[in-house]
Parts: structure tokens; C-alpha cells; sequence
């Protein structure tokens, strides 16, 4: 089982954008948190550099967050053949998301998409040079197993937790982001 890695928090871009459809927490918002969950949505900034490091650290594995984390990660299990575990308590959500949708953060996190962050993949040895190579923050998010059961995410006991994301799909004009 290789880890399962992300640069930086989760969500902030889902939360921008259910601000921007009106949800009605953002009158409670404090102007700053407003902004900063706006900018998250509204220009979000790509990790090219990361990417690169990451790419010269062995990882071999590794795509952005645009669909959310678990609509990714499912893409990625897919096609390696590959199942997930994901630890709820690892997902990194900033203080501004978790204060904003108490509630809802970590649906967001995991789905609200077009975080750019980077979902990576490696065994432990490149993990732990990958982390240093990086200059930005890095959570260790879950690992991946080798039968195809999708992806799992688990809470603190490991027990299974069901998380509605509402992830976006390209393809079905029916779909919605969180």
C-alpha cells in the first residue's frame, strides 16, 4: 500500500463557490473569511512548481484536485485497479472552512472540487522525500489497497463513513458541486 498524499486545505473553493450562489452563512461571515474563501474559488492558484518537485522527489502518481478529492482519487483507483482508504480526521480543511460550514466541511473538503491542490500516491520511502522536497503543506490523507473497492472513507475507529459530496461530473449536465 502506497500513502495517499495532498498539498494544502481542502474545500476552501467549494465553500467560495456556495457563497457566491447565495448561501445565506455569508452575511455571518467576517469580511476576511468571505474573501478568503472567495479567492479560493475564484483564483485558485496552480501547483506547477510542487508538481515538479514532487516529479524529481520518484513520486509517480499524481494529478490535481479539480472534480474533488474523492471524485479524483476514484478516477486515479480506477484505473490503477486500485482501492482507497481515506482517514476522515487527516483531511486537511483550513479554520476559515471549518468555522464557515460546521456542518458541511468535510463534504466540502472531500468534494466541493477545484481546489488545484495535488492528490499524490507513493510508497513510504518517496513520501518521506517528497514531503521534504515540497515547499508547501503536505497531509498524509489515507493508503491505497490493492483490491478494487473504490474509495473508503473512515473515521477514527476505521469504520466506514458515508460523505455526500455532490461531486461534479463533466460528462452528466445533471450534476452539482457542493
Amino acid at each position: 500500500g502506497d500513502l495517499i498524499a495532498v498539498t494544502g486545505p481542502l474545500g476552501c473553493s467549494g465553500g467560495g463557490l456556495r457563497l457566491a450562489l447565495g448561501d445565506n452563512r455569508s452575511s455571518d461571515l467576517k469580511n476576511e473569511d468571505s474573501t478568503h474563501l472567495n479567492r479560493a474559488h475564484f483564483h485558485p492558484y496552480p501547483k506547477v512548481s510542487e508538481g515538479i518537485a514532487l516529479a524529481r522527489a520518484g513520486v509517480k502518481s499524481a494529478m490535481d484536485i479539480s472534480d474533488g478529492l474523492l471524485d479524483d482519487l476514484g478516477k486515479l483507483c480506477k484505473e490503477s485497479r486500485v482501492g482507497a482508504i481515506i482517514r476522515a480526521s487527516e483531511v486537511p480543511a483550513d479554520a476559515t472552512l471549518r468555522s464557515a460550514f460546521p456542518d458541511d466541511w468535510l463534504a466540502l473538503a472531500l468534494g466541493g472540487g477545484e481546489d488545484y491542490e495535488l492528490l499524490f500516491t507513493a510508497p513510504a520511502e518517496i513520501m518521506d522525500i517528497a514531503v521534504r522536497a515540497v515547499d508547501a503543506p503536505i497531509s498524509i490523507v489515507g493508503e491505497i489497497h490493492p483490491a478494487s473497492t473504490g474509495v473508503i472513507v473512515v473515521d477514527d475507529s476505521d469504520s466506514p463513513i458515508s460523505v455526500a459530496t455532490g461531486g461534479w461530473d463533466h460528462f452528466d449536465h445533471n450534476s452539482q458541486s457542493s
